[in-house]
């Protein structure tokens, strides 16, 4: 038995954040739209280990941007995308992006 896992088929691809935008106490992240899966997470937080993070999901693979308002102003997030396919399979976080709330 080696200690080689493999990775099932169906799980889905990892997205990329196409742009994320800074509005007031706000941001808006545009992430590619990945058929292989269900849906999104959008994870984000101050810290850049992602300590205290919050995650947003989104329930619809059409669905390729979210707004995420009541944040602190002249604060910089770190923002994460991943794919989701049901409840248990999730791609691999996107690259994380940063961005300074007005």
């Amino acid at each position: 038995d080696d200690c080689y896992t493999e990775v099932p088929a169906d799980l889905p691809k990892t997205t990329k954040i196409s742009s994320l935008k800074a509005g007031k106490k706000a941001f808006t992240v545009k992430y590619s739209k990945q058929t292989s899966g269900s849906g999104y997470e959008i994870q984000y937080s101050t810290s850049k280990s992602f300590k205290g993070a919050k995650t947003v999901k989104i329930t619809k693979n059409k669905t390729v941007s979210k707004t995420v308002k009541k944040l602190k102003s002249k604060k910089t997030y770190y923002v994460r995308v991943r794919v989701t396919k049901g409840s248990s399979y999730k791609s691999s976080w996107s690259a994380v992006k940063k961005v300074k709330v007005k």
